[in-house]
């Protein structure tokens, strides 16, 4: 009996041991990983079963898809539970954008006696972003941080792991130094982000022909474009584009043309810049244009599509001659029967090149036509020749039309959604189309004098009445078009209905 007992007590020891060295032989598995989004130096918990116990038993395989794996001890574990923190060297396996590790999805394995079957699955897979800023290297009065478990811009990734959780191009870190609303993409609520402010201040500020360019302006400090105060209304590169517009056609190449990246090194359009597409060259320091008027194709062919449609030549009537339609190139502006190919005076565009304003081969931002609707730039921004306000400011004593036709723009081919372009459309609809209204001087084929100089006081008789243009005027340049007034209300005061309105008066 005795030695029954010690045999039983024996084979009670020897199992629990046998039992223990089986269950060190089995493959471990993941069941869950919390928490679903994290950051380096944050600690991740994952729960399964056959892990080892006790500290750094286990290894956590961290793998995008696509990447390379990255093996990393745990810490404290159980048989089903075990803890890893996310170590720094994680950020050189996240997906790179603009050289810096932005937050990234990696699935994990686990390596214990044995490893783990496969790598978790997508939608239980953790997304893992960089190391955050410190709110103590923050200077001081600078902004306040976002609240972690947030998401500012609706990416479904949290503030804590998203670099820039506004996505407006700023690091987190920076927009606090610079005073900026990390939250929120446009701080001063003028419409336009602060990354496009802020690299549109640093292009204005470049002085790279006096030393290399090292001085970043403060965006709360003036006259830079500035994302702490509201100024979309400001030209501060002089090119005629306030910073709104080209921040507009900015956003336009990248969602509409898909001609350049959403990037802020370097803008597309910057209203630090009048040439914006440039490099440095020459070893002076300044900034060389690389967009030449000889090269230049807008995104869209305009001609090609105005001649396959049928827009190329428009019937236009006669206004100093007998009153007929004769047919015309679309770009024959002075209606003469020719399209010029060259300037041909000091003031005279040539009528092939028309949007290129001073000659000087290369293509300004201004002159760019980025919406491809046979308009540049400048003529369809608020002040140019495609809206109201050009006229009434370079015509100052013409009363205005009655009926408020409206402008173009110059983000937009198709301004009113007529499936017409805007340069061969006809904004008052007299049958005269918007590129041959964009200029008197060409119309009237008159070098001799700026643009707004042709039809005021005192008038030149050498100036034709076809010069006598206006895109929302539509009695001018002739008084019988179809659109017209043929009763004008009796006190209204406008072209040619005016009495005192003198080129009328002397024709």
């Amino acid at each position: 009996m005795r030695r029954a007992v010690v045999v039983v007590a024996l084979g009670a020891l020897v199992v629990p041991a046998t039992a223990d060295a089986a269950a060190k032989k089995k493959t471990p598995a993941i069941t869950k990983v919390t928490p679903k989004t994290a950051y380096v130096g944050t600690k991740l918990v994952i729960t399964g079963k056959n892990f080892k116990r006790g500290k750094g038993k286990n290894s956590v395989l961290f793998r995008r898809d696509g990447g390379k794996a990255l093996f990393v001890k745990a810490d404290v574990s159980t048989a089903k539970r075990l803890t890893v923190v996310v170590p720094k060297t994680l950020e050189k396996y996240m997906v790179q954008k603009g050289g810096q590790p932005t937050a990234t999805r990696f699935r994990v394995r686990v390596l214990s006696a044995k490893l783990s079957r496969s790598f978790t699955a997508v939608k239980s897979s953790p997304v893992i972003g960089p190391e955050q800023a410190k709110t103590s290297d923050v200077s001081d009065g600078a902004g306040v941080p976002t609240t972690p478990d947030g998401d500012c811009d609706s990416d479904g990734i949290k503030n804590g792991i998203d670099p820039d959780d506004d996505n407006d191009l700023l690091a987190d870190g920076l927009e606090l130094n610079l005073k900026l609303d990390p939250c929120s993409g446009d701080t001063d609520r003028d419409g336009v982000e602060d990354g496009f402010e802020y690299q549109s201040a640093i292009d204005l500020n470049n002085d790279d022909y006096q030393s290399p360019n090292t001085a970043i302006p403060h965006p709360y400090k003036s006259p830079y474009p500035n994302p702490l105060f509201a100024d979309a209304d400001k030209d501060y590169d002089g090119d005629g584009l306030q910073l709104a517009d080209e921040y507009k056609l900015w956003k336009y190449t990248y969602e509409v043309n898909r001609t350049a990246t959403r990037t802020l090194a370097p803008l597309s359009y910057s209203d630090g810049a009048q040439y914006s597409q440039s490099v440095l060259a020459g070893g002076n320091g300044r900034r060389q244009p690389t967009m030449t008027t000889a090269a230049y194709l807008p995104p869209q062919n305009f001609r090609a599509w105005a001649d396959t449609y049928g827009y190329g030549t428009a019937w236009i009537y006669n206004v100093t001659g007998p009153h007929v339609e004769v047919l015309r190139d679309l770009y024959d502006m002075d209606r003469d029967g020719a399209v010029t190919t060259a300037p041909t005076g000091d003031q005279e565009r040539a009528e092939r090149t028309y949007w290129d304003l001073d000659f000087d081969t290369y293509v300004s931002d201004d002159e760019r036509d980025e919406d491809g609707d046979g308009l540049n730039n400048y003529y369809e921004v608020s002040g140019g020749p495609m809206s109201p306000e050009f006229w009434k400011g370079c015509y100052a004593k013409e009363g205005e039309y009655p009926i408020k036709y409206v402008g173009t723009k110059a983000y937009d081919a198709d301004s009113d959604g007529d499936g017409i372009l805007d340069g061969a459309d006809d904004q008052d609809f007299d049958d005269v189309p918007n590129i041959m209204e964009l200029s008197r001087n060409m119309a009237g084929n008159w070098p001799k004098a700026g643009e707004c100089d042709p039809g005021v006081t005192p008038y030149d008789p050498s100036i034709p009445v076809k010069a006598l243009v206006n895109p929302f005027n539509p009695c001018l340049p002739d008084i019988h078009s179809r659109t017209c007034q043929r009763h004008p209300v009796i006190g209204d005061r406008y072209p040619p209905f005016d009495p005192e309105w003198e080129p009328f008066a002397l024709n």
